[in-house]
């Protein structure tokens, strides 16, 4: 009997051991799911805005332009907005269009040669 009890106390506490570090273990998985799945669009956003400023240059500094992505969260608007600092320098930022903000679409291209 003293034997069946030291091995149900022995059990019990390598199952709170495992179950501690294992519970560490989905919460910082989840968190780690949840800081992708928030700037998942808000990276493709900014991607698509460097492509775009490949292609030329916009009419003015700061540009602020719209599109639309579909997420895990299904299609979310976004503004990227363009700032140019100078000797062919570049900021490209994106984030989630506000409510009643209503920025012109993103054009397939840009069409100025040269910086504004």
């Amino acid at each position: 009997m003293l034997i069946v009890l030291a091995f149900t106390v022995f059990f019990f506490s390598l199952l709170a051991i495992g179950s501690s570090q294992l519970s560490s273990l989905l919460r910082s998985q989840t968190v780690q799911r949840e800081t992708a799945r928030c700037d998942e669009g808000s990276t493709t956003a900014v991607a698509r805005g460097i492509a775009l400023l490949e292609t030329g240059y916009p009419a003015t500094s700061p540009y602020a332009c719209g599109v639309t992505l579909s997420t895990s969260d299904g299609n979310l608007p976004f503004t990227v907005t363009f700032m140019y600092f100078g000797s062919n320098k570049w900021t490209v930022n994106a984030r989630p269009t506000v409510i009643g903000e209503l920025p012109p679409a993103m054009p397939a291209q840009f069409t100025s040669q040269t910086p504004p």
